[in-house]
């Protein structure tokens, strides 16, 4: 594993260990067939996946962590690697069964338009697997948010804070069942179905 891996998933720990390991297995016990990952990451998602169950894994980034490729190859020998953005995926409409992205759609530049990729391209009877950091609903964490998200936003190369991404999903056209939340609510994670 890379340095640049290595790095990130240490940060990373507390958050995993606190919330987001049990909100991952939530969301992707379901995920089987053929399935998309959006902004894979350095690949912790992966352990969540059974490999009897998913068919074929397919991973869109623009940019890819080093070293993720041989990682995600040891743990899920049928993936491929796909260079694009969500806002214009080269799949053809009706192709995966799930779509998962985890701590993504902060830094999309157009949330509806990605949004509505991924309706284009999910099967009519697929779903969608979600973590997304959301902006808080309550003082004092919600005006702090909204305070440094200009500075964060430049800081983090393109992380915004104060999203209300699962309003967003919602008004793309999915029903939403949340199936958790950690951090004061900070990560909100849960499974879509189209309306």
């Amino acid at each position: 594993m890379s340095y640049s891996l290595k790095a990130y998933d240490r940060f990373m720990y507390f958050f995993e260990k606190k919330a987001l390991d049990e909100m991952r297995q939530n969301i992707l016990k379901s995920v089987k067939g053929n399935v998309l990952e959006i902004g894979p990451g350095t690949g912790v998602n992966l352990k969540y996946y059974d490999r009897n169950t998913v068919s074929q894994l397919t991973y869109i980034d623009v940019d890819y962590t080093k070293g993720l490729e041989v990682k995600a190859k040891e743990k899920c020998p049928n993936i491929s690697f796909v260079d694009g953005t969500v806002e214009e995926m080269p799949f053809d409409d009706n192709s995966f069964d799930h779509i998962v992205f985890t701590l993504v759609f902060c830094s999309v530049k157009n949330p509806l338009n990605g949004l509505s990729e991924i309706k284009r391209v999910l099967k009519s009877n697929g779903e969608i697997h979600f973590i997304e950091h959301v902006l808080p609903e309550k003082k004092p964490l919600k005006p702090i948010f909204n305070y440094v998200n200009s500075f964060w936003h430049q800081l983090s190369g393109g992380c915004n804070l104060n999203r209300k991404t699962v309003d967003t999903i919602r008004d793309a056209g999915f029903r939403v069942d949340i199936s958790g939340k950690g951090f004061s609510n900070i990560f909100v994670g849960g499974v879509g179905r189209l309306k």
